[in-house]
Formats: structure tokens, C-alpha cells, sequence
């Protein structure tokens, strides 16, 4: 019910800012309708998700003579990410990137994409989403008015600290930052540590005081705040490789002719194909950044982690027929590697 009340709010809250885009809605080029299409994106121009989606836009327009053009709003100007699949299912927007904690809002099996130490890393969560792992998932998101069409990542997520980290028994007790999350929260707790909620823009002063320990998310994050200053030990415990999520609005995907879908949903995948190209060049970039500014790498055994995680991940991988099933495909693709 709340999730409702704060998605109505939304939409009330941006009523003039999406009644100023509605307005330009379609437009007559050479004589022919335009379709414009409407993406809401948090992040700014240069990250590989906006590249991967403009590429999206630029191939579509061109394989349909102009008949469709993309905007991408950037730099969350549309507001907050939880509000943007309500905009959606009314089809102010027709499509958003946003946290895969969006779909799961409306249904809990999307748990399953995001489980710390279900992936060995990006490539291994490259080949579950363009090899149609959770097709059926995605699918089944049609019963809100909007439709999961891939994922974006966002890199893989690390601890970093003042310490070495060698093991989890150095892990044991350390205050560390992590998103809003029970998932989060209790992933920290099976690794040896504590759990503690907090926006990015407070870490770096937290990390100098000593009010957290450690922190974690990718090394591209670790640079962009400079956590390096005052985390110097960047740990690869491999937790999480973390997804982002593509939804559309269903009212605007069963608007296309048959044969525009195709071209569509094939440059959707091959979007995918890039974005993640894209966020292994800018992660290689990070870390040789980093490394200049001194940043020590540690490698403790992942499968320890994993292992000790293990209880959370069966626990998500267990909640239905459809996660259970999503969780043997990964499984299996892993041991084809």
C-alpha cells in the first residue's frame, strides 16, 4: 500500500515536468508520425549505461526510417528511481533503467537476480542474461503494466577498507556500509560483519571518522568518490555482481507493429552485449587509476565467502518454482566455464 501511495505522490509530484514532455509526444517528420520514446536514467551521460542505451535509440530510429526517436532524461531529472516504474505503468514514460530492487517491489522472485555469490562474476551474469535465463521472470512483469526487458550492469561489488582483508575472519566485526537492504544486511551479518544503512554521499566522511569500518560497491564508485583517501585496501570478495534493470511500459511495446518488435528486442540484447563491454573498459580504466593512487589490492578465497553465504542464497533461490529453476540454469552455466 505504501509503495502505491509514494508512486501516486510521484506522479502528482512530476505532473508539470511530465505534462511539458507528453506534449511532444509525436511529431509529423517528412510526413510521417514520429513515436517518441521517453527514458528515465538516474546516472549521468558517460555512464555505460546511458551509451548502451543511446546506442539502443540511435539503431532503432535508424531501422525504422525515423518513425522512433529516444530521449533519455540522465541525471535522475525525472526524480527518484522507486517512483519511475509507477510513471510507467500510467505511460507518462516509456522506459526507465532502475535498480532490480524496482520489479522486486512487485514481486519478491525478482530476489533472485541480484543474490550475493550467484555469479562467479560479469561475464558469468552476461551469459545468464543474453543466454535468456530469466526470459519467464521477465516476462511475468506484464501483470503490472510494465515489462523487465534486460539487465544493465553495474559492476561487480568489493569491500574496501584501512585494513588488509586476507579472510573473513578479518571481516569479523567490522562496521560496513551497504545499501538499504535486508538482503544486504544480512549478507553482511553471514560474512563476519555489521550491516549498516547510509547514502553514498556520507561514506567518505563515515570511512575518515571511523564511524563505519569498510564499505563496498565497484571500483568505478571507489574512484568517482575517491574512497581510496581514506579506505586504501580495496578487497575482492566477489559478493555481488550487480544488476540494473531495462523496463518498458507494455502499452507502448504492444503499440509496435510485429516487426518492429523484433528489431526492437534484438537491439535490446545487443544494448546488453555493449553496456557490458562498456563497464569492463570503464572498470579496467578505475583500477589503473586507483593503483596510481595507491590503492592495495587483497584476494581472499571468494568460495569462503560463498560458502558462508550460502544459507541466504538457497533461502531467495528456494522462494518458488521460477527462482528455483533460474538458480539451476546459473548454476549450470557456471560449471560449463
Amino acid at each position: 500500500m505504501l509503495k502505491k501511495i509514494l508512486g501516486c505522490l510521484a506522479v502528482i509530484g512530476f505532473i508539470i515536468v511530465i505534462a511539458t514532455i507528453v506534449s511532444s509526444g509525436t511529431k509529423t517528420a517528412d510526413g510521417q508520425q514520429v513515436t517518441e520514446i521517453r527514458v528515465a536514467f538516474n546516472q549521468n551521460e558517460q555512464h555505460p549505461q546511458y551509451l548502451a542505451m543511446k546506442e539502443l535509440g540511435e539503431k532503432f530510429e535508424e531501422a525504422t526510417n525515423g518513425r522512433y526517436h529516444m530521449t533519455i532524461y540522465a541525471n535522475g531529472v525525472l526524480g527518484e528511481q522507486g517512483a519511475m516504474a509507477e510513471l510507467i505503468r500510467t505511460g507518462a514514460l516509456q522506459m526507465a533503467i532502475v535498480p532490480c530492487s524496482v520489479p522486486e517491489g512487485y514481486d519478491g522472485d525478482f530476489a533472485i537476480v541480484g543474490t550475493p555469490y550467484l555469479y562467479d562474476g560479469i561475464d558469468h551474469m552476461e551469459k545468464a542474461v543474453t543466454g535468456g535465463v530469466f526470459d519467464e521472470l521477465f516476462y511475468s512483469s506484464r501483470k503490472y503494466s510494465f515489462q523487465v526487458l534486460t539487465v544493465y550492469t553495474a559492476g561487480e561489488r568489493n569491500v574496501y577498507t584501512d585494513v588488509p582483508v586476507n579472510s573473513a575472519a578479518d571481516l569479523k566485526g567490522m562496521i560496513i556500509r551497504v545499501n538499504d537492504s535486508p538482503t544486504y544486511i544480512e549478507m553482511t551479518r553471514l560474512m563476519g560483519g555489521e550491516g549498516t544503512a547510509m547514502a553514498q554521499s556520507e561514506v567518505y566522511t563515515a570511512l575518515q571518522q571511523g564511524v563505519i569500518d569498510a564499505a563496498e560497491n565497484s571500483e568505478l564508485v571507489f574512484n568517482d568518490f575517491k574512497h581510496y583517501e581514506v579506505a586504501p585496501y580495496y578487497v575482492y570478495t566477489k559478493h555481488i555482481v550487480h544488476p540494473d534493470v531495462v523496463i518498458a511500459s507494455t502499452e507502448f511495446l504492444d503499440s509496435m507493429s510485429e516487426a518492429d518488435r523484433a528489431v526492437f528486442d534484438e537491439l535490446v540484447i545487443e544494448s546488453t552485449r555493449t553496456e557490458f563491454a562498456t563497464f569492463r573498459e570503464k572498470i579496467a580504466e578505475a583500477k589503473q587509476i586507483i593503483t596510481e593512487k595507491g590503492t592495495q589490492f587483497c584476494y581472499p578465497d571468494v568460495e569462503e565467502f560463498r560458502s558462508l553465504c550460502q544459507p541466504l542464497l538457497d533461502s531467495v533461490a528456494n522462494r518458488s518454482e521460477v527462482t528455483q529453476k533460474i538458480y539451476n540454469d546459473i548454476i549450470a552455466l557456471r560449471e560449463e566455464e
